[in-house]
């Protein structure tokens, strides 16, 4: 009989190590930023004056299609890479027929890199990524992430992060890096609970 492997928790003093012995990942920015590779990039029409608001990992668009229906002083860019999803994502686009919401099937990372434009975004939403549990894939959760540097750049002074996970480990992660290594304030952490009226 196998044994159960335990689940992921926070570990201070292995998010330690790993900051100090992260490898350089200029190969992986040079992947990138060549030429012939295509990012997504944001329309100028959707930049300054208006506020834009980006999601990473949107699915479908759905929370972002009622957030810019909440919000139509503001301009909201959904990203999907998932083939599928961003086709449906494109789709909704189209049929909601609101002009401060774009959906766009795509890589965030490169768009990050190459196609947001630096200090134009008011706020990124992270919502419930993977999680990446085994301990052999931390380097790909996004507060580990060789991105991260891009995304912060393209925080306008003051931008906020808006993450949420199903995962505690993930959370507390984050924090920790976000605090430590980038020197983030963060806001508010911890559990959601459901409005009972």
């Amino acid at each position: 009989m196998r044994p159960q492997s335990l689940p992921p928790t926070f570990n201070p003093s292995r998010i330690e190590w790993d900051l100090k012995h992260s490898p350089s990942h200029q190969q992986y920015e040079d992947f990138f930023k060549e030429e012939f590779r295509k990012a997504p990039t944001i329309p100028n029409d959707f930049l300054k004056p208006q506020s834009l608001w980006l999601e990473i990992g949107a699915g479908t668009g759905q929370f972002f299609e009622s957030m810019a229906r909440l919000h139509p002083d503001k301009n909201l860019v959904a990203l999907e890479r998932d083939r599928m999803r961003g086709k449906r994502l494109a789709r909704r686009t189209e049929e909601a027929g609101l002009k401060n919401f774009l959906g766009i099937r795509g890589n965030a990372i490169s768009a990050l890199i190459k196609g947001v434009p630096q200090n134009s975004l008011e706020r990124v939403y992270i919502l419930y990524p993977c999680p990446w549990p085994k301990n052999s894939h931390r380097k790909h959760r996004w507060h580990f992430h060789p991105v991260m540097p891009h995304l912060l750049n393209a925080l306008e002074p003051g931008g906020l992060i808006i993450l949420a996970s199903d995962q505690k480990f993930y959370v507390e992660e984050a924090h920790y890096v976000w605090e430590k290594q980038y020197g983030l304030e963060v806001l508010k952490a911890g559990e959601i609970s459901a409005l009972v009226s």
